[in-house]
This record gives C-alpha cells, sequence and structure tokens, in this order.
C-alpha cells in the first residue's frame, strides 16, 4: 500500500472516530480547563471553538450556528432519531433505544469504516432539559457502554460528553450549539485528530441548517 493511499485510509478513519470527539485520556481525567475558547472557523454563518482540556492533549469542541426556523422546529427535527445520519458527519445508523421518559433516552449510533477497520458504534444517554433563565432547550449527552449488548462487528465506543442547546431568540429565530468532548483510544497523532474536530461540528451544524431550511420551504415544520 502507498504512503498516500494510506493517509487517505487513515483521514477517514479519523474522521469518523472524530464523530464521537476524538480521542481524549480517561474519563475521570477529563476535566474541562478554565481555559478561553480559541477560534479556529468562521464561515458561512459556522463558529466552531476549541479549548484546552485539563488532564487531555485533546481539544473540546464548540460549534455554533442560527436557524431560521422557531426553537420548536429545531428541537422537533433534533429529535427525530431516524434522521440523525441525514445529517450527523459520518453516522450510518442512529436509533431509539430506551426511553425512560419523553425527556430521557438511550440510543445507539453507528459509524461506518473504511475496510479494514472495523465499524465503531456508541450507547448513550440524551437528557433533555430547559433552562428556566434563558427558555434554552439542552440536551445532555454521556455514553453508557454498557448499556446495550455488544454487536458484533462493531468496536464499542467507551466514552463521551457533549451538550446540545437550543436558544430561542427575539426575532423568532434559534440558536443552536454542539459542544462535545470524549475518549476513543488508540495510537492516532493529537495534531490530526484536533485539526479534524473542527470539521466535525462544522459539517454537522451546516448539514442540520440545511435540512431545516428544506423542511421549513416544504412547510413539514
Amino acid at each position: 500500500m502507498s504512503n498516500r493511499h494510506y493517509f487517505k485510509i487513515l483521514s477517514a478513519v479519523l474522521g469518523a472516530w472524530m464523530l464521537l470527539g476524538g480521542i481524549a485520556v480517561a474519563p475521570s481525567a477529563a476535566v474541562a480547563a478554565e481555559s478561553s475558547w480559541q477560534l479556529k472557523k468562521d464561515e458561512d454563518g459556522v463558529r466552531v471553538e476549541v479549548r484546552k482540556v485539563e488532564g487531555s492533549s485533546i481539544l473540546e469542541f464548540k460549534g455554533t450556528v442560527m436557524l431560521d426556523a422557531s426553537l420548536d422546529a429545531a428541537t422537533r427535527f433534533f429529535e427525530v432519531d431516524g434522521r440523525i445520519p441525514d445529517w450527523f458527519y459520518q453516522c450510518s445508523e442512529a436509533r431509539l433505544i430506551e426511553a425512560k421518559s419523553p425527556l430521557d433516552k438511550l440510543l445507539y449510533f453507528v459509524i461506518s469504516m473504511p475496510w479494514p477497520v472495523q465499524d465503531r458504534d456508541l450507547v448513550f444517554r440524551r437528557v433533555h432539559t430547559i433552562d428556566p433563565a434563558t427558555g434554552a432547550v439542552e440536551y445532555k449527552t454521556s455514553s453508557e457502554p454498557q448499556g446495550y449488548p455488544k454487536q458484533k462487528g462493531k468496536t464499542r465506543m467507551p466514552y463521551l460528553k457533549g451538550l446540545w442547546r437550543f436558544t430561542p431568540l427575539a426575532d423568532g429565530r434559534t440558536g443552536m450549539c454542539y459542544q462535545q468532548h470524549s475518549e476513543v483510544g488508540g495510537h492516532i497523532p493529537d495534531w490530526l485528530v484536533n485539526k479534524l474536530a473542527v470539521n466535525i461540528p462544522f459539517h454537522s451544524l451546516s448539514r442540520f441548517r440545511e435540512l431545516m431550511l428544506k423542511e421549513k420551504a416544504a412547510k413539514v415544520l
């Protein structure tokens, strides 16, 4: 295999892994530092920032975008689990495993990997809350790797902590924020993972906004 072909495969693998936030140290050591956010990308209305995490060489990321849709329309679309692969970067499958309540759900993700790397999957809990001060709707996500039987032919991802926030604006639009840091493991160069960390929130948020506009135009929402 040529070096160029190997690098292309490695980049594709990392792109899929970064769907889950990248490589980090053990969860107990991955505590967000008080360092300030640094802007890495601001393009076409999508803004991506990163910051250092105490005990980890991998950056935490935060992406933001404005949606030309109401809070209700944005959150209803976000909660359609079967549509997540349409907009979430490199996710090939997303489905509900269990709902303790409409506000507390256990979900299953599959991330397709290029041969010969095995597909990855993730089990995580998504808890819905509302900020009484701002009216923002938040979805906190955390991995529960033992929450669903391991699947043949897939490698279970061990750790993820994230937050999705939808904030209603006075003009009727909605501010969307995606923030995350996680662990995957493996021997991958930190600089390459951190570079891809910028692309994951950027493409996910861009695609979400694009589909929201199409749904609105079609009067589905």
